[in-house]
């Protein structure tokens, strides 16, 4: 079954993103959370040259991570390809195992300058919405997939683990972030298992205090742990800013602009989480458990 999943793995990927995007698309038409302040076509056509240059990015790399996987499949160093675990076992720690490294490699791009330099490509949308989920500067992409590779060399997951968690990430990116109005009971009974757009959408906050908070991909649990869950923001979700204060102007829709935005020197520069910075990374006023 491993080798089958992993030989169509890029195409049922594309055909569940797909059939997402348009259920979640259709979803944000007719329930949207918030109003947007920019023009949509203009901002999709911005995110779309993103999301363009991360594929390009992605495929510089002659393999992936269940390549990667199956090639490490009976190395003796693995962590997680111990006979002796039940498969289902392994399959289910990796999952959360590549889910807390994406939530600490999302930490550090919010903690050191110059990663974050990167990343703020992804928060300077002014708007959120499911294409938000694709928006990220290339550089991220290059640098994530290498550490990812390198910890699935180091791990050695269950290939199935790493064809079914690649799939959930790419569906939840674009949940997580829709703007999408679920009922609040959905909304309190999903959080305590995933990431919901309401929690993430705090995460792009304009406050560098928000920014710095909800820091999870599937699992929130990570964000409960670790002191960054955010429960609310602090202006409520119908008035909260999204984006970047130092880029306030049509400029984050221009997908070529961004693109060079990690060279170019804004208002506020630095990580709102660096070092020297007086920005507290969480207001624990607001911090609910």
């Amino acid at each position: 079954m491993e080798q089958y999943l992993a030989a169509h793995e890029i195409r049922v990927a594309w055909l569940l993103f797909v059939c997402a995007f348009v259920l979640i698309g259709a979803g944000e038409t007719f329930r949207p959370r918030k109003s947007l302040r920019m023009s949509t076509p203009r901002r999709w056509c911005g995110n779309a040259i993103l999301a363009a240059s991360v594929v390009a990015a992605d495929a510089l790399y002659p393999i992936g991570g269940t390549a990667v996987a199956f090639m490490v499949l009976k190395n003796p160093y693995g962590l997680l390809n111990r006979a002796s675990v039940p498969f289902a076992l392994r399959c289910a720690l990796a999952v959360m195992v590549f889910d807390f490294l994406r939530y600490a490699e999302h930490y550090l791009f919010h903690h050191n300058s110059l990663l974050w330099r990167i990343h703020r490509v992804h928060h300077s949308d002014r708007d959120f919405d499911l294409t938000t989920g694709v928006r990220n500067h290339p550089g991220e992409v290059i640098l994530g997939q290498a550490a990812y590779l390198a910890a699935v060399a180091l791990l050695a997951p269950p290939p199935l683990a790493l064809i079914g968690l690649g799939i959930a990430v790419a569906l939840q990116n674009l949940f997580s972030h829709a703007n999408l109005r679920l009922p609040e009971i959905a909304d309190r009974s999903l959080r305590p298992f995933f990431v919901t757009p309401d929690m993430h959408r705090i995460h792009h906050s304009e406050r560098f205090e928000e920014q710095n908070s909800n820091y999870g991909f599937i699992f929130p649990w990570w964000d409960k742990l670790c002191g960054t869950y955010r429960a609310l923001p602090a202006d409520g979700h119908e008035d909260m800013r999204i984006g970047l204060e130092e880029l306030p102007d049509d400029r984050s829709a221009n997908g070529l602009y961004l693109l060079t935005l990690p060279f170019r020197d804004l208002a506020n520069t630095a990580s709102p989480a660096a070092p020297g910075s007086t920005a507290p990374l969480v207001d624990n006023n607001s911090v609910a458990l």
